[in-house]
């Protein structure tokens, strides 16, 4: 979560007062104007201060078509991965009660084995600070309603495998949640719906909140319509198989009880949802990748970018976007939700301005002042892509190919080429500290480079804790991918091009004499070695167009079957380029040959061999069926 906070627009060191009727008049005039702008249906928004709601309202509609208004109280959404602090305050419950230890190794809790990849054990400190090193996974990920299985079969049969040590990388995983899920329903013996109906959503009165998919009878007519963009269709309800991580659906009102139970200041009678001290423990870092930058917490973790210290979670699913921040320090919590896919920045453009006129710094911030520190940008010069990643299937060539270059200005600055600055140009880092470098735009926004155990260089993400961008091999990087792979594919779909073409247009394609018979071999080879090298890659453009279009399509069983079928190919391929290597074999010392046929050889087996290499970095030679 990015946000740059500044002190412009206030008029006081001190900010406006948070009352309910200014946070009315702000909120009325800030959320109408971001809706509008990115044509968002509806939103609820949520303060809630020094134990009550101080406000609470909604925009727009939960049903565009019906006209159905916002309700704060009645109105369901899906929250998605704000799901994942409901399941970690469920293991704090249990930590309590001395039934979960923190730091032990999860297979007490388990009925089936995880890997052993690694000496050390994944712990349930692991799990909710994001650093048990899963691969991230998708396939079944969300499922038809009548494909719902049980955590356990899910768990099973998608295991992901261990990229990273356990506690030394953060890579966000819901596959991790949902295993936290899952020991909930071992430990308590209840159902994880169950168990958060009756031990969490019950005891704060969150009447409106549910696990359950489809929701029960009472609420399914309560939740919200999900879209695209607010004048848009509607989409369908997508069921969470990784029910624990992702699957919960609640108010706005209900997020403010849940968010006033982890400032400690629950409204509902009877035990509090956690001790004063288990709350502490699950708001302090646990784990932070650079000494000076932000932190993981229990579930939680610390917005980059501010002043005042916030911590929190966003949750993401088409058409719905959501958010927490708390304050345990201020007693403040701040909820925003919306029920569009677009304009999914707003909930950061509000915080912004929220906290631009309530929590402004103490005085100005000054831009860190320099300190004489050894150059290293030249070191860490080069492209870098996330740790939250895919590694053991085709899906995992995008995730290599989306990555951050940082280019050396001059010495001591630095140019990220994913920030620019308002006038579209890249904006300048100068490092202010060792490993820390300060963005000239805005002194509250830097990034932190350090080398892990391996002498490799790492980069914070976007002020995403969760998650971390590692430094890649030059021949890993964007640009050599890219340009092996269009030059490779240009290459052979010209080479299959030409053969049909001359034959149309009557247009020599060599000798005019009657070939040899290694030459007519070596000719049938390319036009082989051309098919089999293309195939993958059209299918696989395809099922990236379809990504675009559906963004859950890779988790859908169709796409499973074809990016099997990638793979096969791929193998084909491989053989495609045996081939291609032969006929330029037979091909470029023939002297019967003439120079263009001799080219047109060489040229098409090192196209073969360019796209055989990118496939084989892309994943699509491995045989892992699950991904």
């Amino acid at each position: 979560m990015v946000i740059g906070l500044g002190c412009g627009g206030l008029t006081s060191a001190q900010g406006a007062a948070m009352t309910a009727e200014d946070l009315s008049t702000f909120f009325d005039q800030h959320a109408s104007h971001e809706m509008k702008k990115s044509d968002v249906a509806g939103a609820a928004i949520v303060v809630v201060k020094d134990g009550k709601v101080l406000f609470a309202r909604g925009y727009g509609h939960a049903d565009v078509g019906l006209g159905t208004p916002i309700s704060p109280s009645e109105t369901l959404f899906r929250m998605a991965s704000l799901s994942k602090l409901v399941t970690y305050t469920a293991v704090m419950q249990l930590v309590e009660q001395g039934r979960i230890d923190l730091d032990v190794d999860l297979s007490r809790y388990l009925d089936f084995p995880i890997p052993a990849t690694f000496a050390q054990p994944i712990t349930m400190r692991h799990l909710m600070t994001h650093t048990a090193g899963f691969e991230d996974t998708v396939e079944n990920r969300w499922v038809k309603s009548e494909k719902l299985t049980s955590l356990r079969d899910y768990l099973v049969r998608q295991m992901p495998k261990r990229l990273f040590a356990p506690g030394m990388v953060p890579a966000y995983s819901s596959y991790g949640t949902t295993l936290a899920g899952y020991i909930v329903e071992r430990v308590s013996g209840e159902s994880f719906e169950t168990y958060t109906e009756r031990h969490i959503f019950a005891p704060l009165g969150m009447r409106h909140s549910s696990f359950a998919q489809p929701l029960p009878p009472s609420l399914a007519p309560l939740l919200s319509k999900g879209y695209g963009i607010g004048t848009g269709p509607v989409r369908p309800f997508d069921t969470a198989q990784i029910t624990p991580a992702a699957a919960l659906s609640s108010s706005a009102m209900d997020m403010a009880r849940f968010m006033l139970a982890h400032l400690g200041e629950q409204t509902a009678p009877g035990p509090a949802l956690l001790k004063p001290a288990t709350l502490a423990q699950m708001h302090t870092v646990q784990f932070r990748h650079h000494p000076l930058g932000p932190g993981i917490a229990l579930g939680f973790y610390e917005m980059d970018e501010v002043v005042q210290r916030l911590i929190g979670h966003t949750g993401d699913i088409p058409g719905f976007h959501s958010v927490i921040y708390l304050s345990p320090e201020q007693r403040l919590g701040l909820f925003i939700v919306q029920n569009t896919e677009a304009g999914s920045e707003m909930r950061e453009v509000l915080l912004k301005s929220f906290a631009e006129r309530y929590l402004p710094p103490p005085s100005p911030a000054p831009a860190m002042p320099r300190q004489a520190v050894r150059d290293e940008s030249e070191q860490i010069q080069g492209s870098y892509r996330t740790t939250r990643r895919f590694e053991s299937s085709p899906l995992s060539l995008p995730f290599l190919l989306d990555q951050t270059v940082v280019h050396v200005v001059r010495p001591g600055t630095l140019v990220i080429d994913t920030v620019r600055g308002s006038n579209g140009k890249p904006v300048e880092w100068h490092e202010v500290e060792p490993g820390v470098w300060q963005s000239a735009a805005n002194p509250l926004r830097r990034r932190y480079f350090l080398k892990n155990a391996q002498g490799e260089w790492e980069m914070s993400r976007n002020g995403d804790p969760m998650q971390i961008m590692q430094k890649v091999s030059w021949y890993q990087h964007k640009l050599v991918m890219l340009s092996v792979l269009v030059l490779s594919i240009a290459t052979v779909l010209l080479s299959v091009l030409v053969w049909p073409l001359s034959v149309i247009w009557r247009i020599p394609s060599g000798p005019q004499a009657v070939l040899s018979p290694v030459l007519l071999t070596a000719r049938n080879h390319m036009r082989l070695a051309g098919l089999l090298s293309l195939l993958p890659w059209v299918l696989y453009g395809g099922i990236l167009l379809a990504y675009l279009t559906n963004s859950l399509f890779v988790a859908l069983p169709t796409c499973a079957i074809l990016l099997r079928v990638v793979q096969i190919l791929a193998w084909l391929a491989v053989g495609g380029t045996t081939v291609a290597l032969r006929a330029a074999w037979l091909t470029w010392p023939n002297r019967e040959a003439s120079l263009v046929s001799r080219v047109h050889s060489m040229a098409l087996a090192l196209a073969c061999l360019g796209a055989t290499a990118v496939a084989w970095q892309g994943s699509f030679l491995i045989w892992n069926w699950r991904y």
